[in-house]
């Protein structure tokens, strides 16, 4: 049985033109709809936590959870 051959990766230019046109004018909208609305595409800040070397980390922690189950209430 003869292995069948890659298919090439050989396009057209109007077509690899065309491609990088419509991802352009699609990172473009993505862009303006960004400034448009700025609260739905803010990224939220990750919570850098406490160190493990930190004094009275479980002190802190157990605060922290009571915070949250206060809320939650």
């Amino acid at each position: 049985m003869v292995p069948k051959k890659p298919k090439s990766k050989r396009l057209r230019l109007a077509h690899k033109n065309r491609i990088s046109k419509r991802i352009k004018d699609s990172q473009r909208k993505s862009r303006r709809e960004a400034k448009k609305n700025p609260s739905k595409h803010n990224k939220t800040k990750k919570d850098p936590g406490i160190p493990n070397n930190w004094p009275f980390k479980e002190e802190m922690l157990n605060q922290i959870e009571q915070e949250k189950m206060e809320v939650r209430n």
